[in-house]
């Protein structure tokens, strides 16, 4: 019999442990902070409150600032104040990268960073009308020379839980694509074998999908940079006067997972349920590697938060690797 790995069991262990890293006031509401800047470091939150980074997380589509109602009058509180956000996760993580400190990662100095950032997805919706609809990229970091990308996608505890695959029509019809995208028949294929898949954190492939197909589109279609271009207000004018379809640009999917709990990201290969990890690695193997003559956007296709801590923790600030790991146990402290 083979044997079955809990995903969900693995999300519990992980928010449980986070709990009891946090000492919240008596104001707080189950796992969420009362204002979202104690969720951040000291020395960033300025920033996140009122300055350049607050009008990007405005900016984006997941509401991680604001508490919203619902359409069934259900309030929610902002995403950026619960402990397990993923944006305040990533935020915390780069948000000191400037000119007067850069970060340098694998030869490459990045001295520009943005979040929330926008990447054109479809041109057209199936009835024909002009899509809108962009992928929405965590963090997006900027070499010093501007010649360089640096696309990431943050997940914290989402991805140990089932999430469906669900794709709208226009993924499916060729017409809606932006037409100088040379990988169009490819994306169909993809979300026509990955639409509705549920066992598992498929959401996140679909995700993927889409930011694989926005980041070609720059790279391949005139249009789709122009469309980049103008929906980026927040990166300088200057900066993206030299994004241009010859920009190296490196995707990779930065994931959580504690030490202490364990450092089999990838699980049992015989086991009926996949973790989030093996998922992308047989999405890199079997269909992107074979499909995309794009070396450089897959070569870094999978990092930890962990793993890049130990990497990149003696370039930040004072202070603030000492924070990151004793809010998210970045190393293993037992």
């Amino acid at each position: 019999m083979k044997r079955k790995i809990s995903i969900t069991n693995k999300a519990k262990e992980s928010t449980n442990h986070l709990k009891k890293v946090f000492s919240f006031p008596e104001e707080s509401k189950g796992n969420y902070f009362s204002t979202y800047a104690e969720n951040v470091y000291v020395g960033g939150r300025k920033a996140l409150t009122e300055g350049k980074f607050h009008d990007m997380f405005m900016a984006g589509d997941g509401h991680e600032l604001e508490d919203y109602t619902d359409k069934n009058g259900v309030l929610h509180l902002a995403h950026a104040k619960s402990i397990y956000s993923s944006s305040m996760l990533a935020y915390n993580f780069f948000y000191w990268v400037s000119p007067e400190s850069p970060l340098i990662l694998n030869g490459t100095t990045y001295d520009k960073v943005y979040f929330e950032v926008k990447f054109p997805v479809l041109a057209k919706n199936s009835n024909g009308s002009r899509n809108n609809r962009p992928s929405n990229m965590d963090i997006l970091l900027i070499s010093d020379d501007c010649q360089t990308m640096f696309c990431i996608e943050s997940k914290y505890t989402e991805h140990t839980h089932h999430q469906a695959a669900i794709f709208r029509d226009a993924y499916f019809k060729p017409s809606c694509y932006y037409k100088d995208n040379p990988y169009r028949t490819s994306f169909i294929k993809w979300a026509l074998r990955y639409n509705e898949k549920k066992n598992g954190y498929f959401a996140g492939i679909k995700q993927n999908i889409s930011h694989i197909i926005g980041i070609t589109n720059i790279l391949h279609d005139a249009d789709a940079l122009a469309w980049f271009k103008a929906n980026n207000p927040f990166i300088e004018s200057e900066v993206l006067a030299q994004i241009n379809q010859n920009t190296e640009i490196i995707f990779t999917n930065l994931l959580y997972y504690c030490p202490e709990i364990g450092t089999d990201i990838y699980g049992d290969i015989h086991a009926e349920e996949k973790t989030y990890p093996y998922l992308l690695a047989e999405f890199l193997f079997d269909h992107l590697q074979n499909n995309l003559d794009e070396p450089l956007l897959l070569s870094r296709f999978i990092t930890t938060y962990p793993e890049l801590f130990a990497e990149i923790q003696s370039q930040m600030p004072n202070g603030l690797a000492e924070y990151l790991d004793n809010k998210y146990i970045l190393t293993n402290h037992a």
